[in-house]
């Protein structure tokens, strides 16, 4: 992982840490807020993945 990637990785258990403190107001924000955690710790992993595995995982180039 490269130095931005564990920055942002760092941020969202930072994030995760603060909001699950928080007084919840409804039973399902808890797990909403961590499945959405996850998605964004996903775009980390995939994008460690295809550096390491560009054969099998290869990188398309945005045009944006």
């Amino acid at each position: 992982m490269n130095e931005q990637e564990r920055e942002i990785m760092a941020l969202l258990v930072s994030a995760w840490n603060k909001f699950k403190v928080m007084e919840q107001t409804h039973p399902d924000h808890k797990r909403d807020f961590a499945d959405g955690i996850h998605k964004c710790q996903d775009q980390i992993i995939h994008r460690v993945v295809q550096r390491d595995y560009p054969s099998d995982f290869p990188t398309h180039k945005c045009t944006e």
